[in-house]
């Protein structure tokens, strides 16, 4: 309101101002150079500028603000669409956790309007400046654009093998594609960690789990032991489904890292940091 008002004020001084020079200045002119009508008609000229002067500085004042909202709105877009981008691992996976199926394939629960109201929420999106339908819209557009993006060859993080093991040697050979050296643990003596992968010098072990039910805290506790017992630089528990609040807060007092399939592409970033290599 108070950025408003100013606009106003000072358009309406400017304007007022130059009217008031305006007829003044003729004023002073008139009779001694040109035609006298011509100095009175300047004269009534700014008068009548200076009169006008609130609709005119309303109007100027409106364009502006318009203008600069319109700057902000865009802004406000790009911003909306770099957040998606960043957090677009955990976006797909909030999302497609977000529709339940049946054992035959049909939806039974479609909950992604409340899984983007949690991440709008989370980038704090100014719905003044963007409505909750094109958010909705312009993420929606963004995540479909990226999946169409080639990706690794043989990967596809929704394709998921059907039982534990096998999905532990699908994790091998995904990290395999991205630049790892990956091999599974022997079965009967993993000590808490189901595949080692090394990159770049430093060595990751990852505990696979593929569940319906949210992961608990047990995962994290075998995670942290396995670090131990195997010597790795870091550890981390890798699975399809979500994690409870209690496991999320065990693993950020361990160090422990929770990651998804989605995830694998930018696993060494994510646990290491740095700029992505190529493979």
């Amino acid at each position: 309101m108070w950025s408003r008002l100013g606009v106003f004020v000072g358009t309406l001084f400017r304007i007022a101002l130059l009217g008031l020079v305006l007829a003044l200045a003729a004023s002073m002119l008139r009779g001694r150079f040109g035609p006298e009508a011509l100095w009175s008609g300047l004269s009534l000229g700014g008068l009548a500028l200076a009169a006008l002067s609130p609709p005119l500085a309303w109007l100027r004042a409106r364009r502006g603000l318009r203008a600069a909202q319109e700057v902000r709105r865009l802004a406000e877009r790009a911003r909306l669409l770099s957040e998606a981008d960043r957090h677009r691992a955990a976006l797909t996976r909030n999302l497609a956790r977000a529709v339940r199926r049946n054992d035959y394939g049909a939806v039974t629960s479609d909950k992604r309007p409340e899984a983007l109201e949690e991440f709008f929420a989370s980038v704090k999106l100014d719905f003044g400046l963007i409505d909750r339908t094109e958010a909705s819209a312009l993420v929606s557009e963004r995540l479909a654009g990226r999946k169409r993006e080639p990706r690794k060859p043989r990967f596809d993080p929704e394709s998921l093998p059907e039982d534990g093991l096998a999905f532990e040697a699908w994790v091998a050979e995904a990290l395999s594609g991205f630049g790892w050296t990956a091999q599974t643990t022997p079965g009967s003596g993993d000590q808490g960690l189901d595949v080692i992968a090394r990159r770049n010098g430093k060595t990751l072990g990852v505990q696979c789990k593929l569940y319906r039910s949210p992961i608990g805290n047990r995962a994290v506790q075998e995670a942290h032991a396995g670090k131990a017992f195997h010597g790795v630089d870091a550890a981390a528990v890798l699975s399809n489904a979500a994690f409870t609040p209690s496991a999320r807060a065990l693993a950020e007092a361990t160090g422990v890292k929770l990651f998804s399939p989605h995830d694998i592409p930018e696993l060494y970033e994510k646990t290491f940091g740095g700029r992505r290599r190529s493979a």
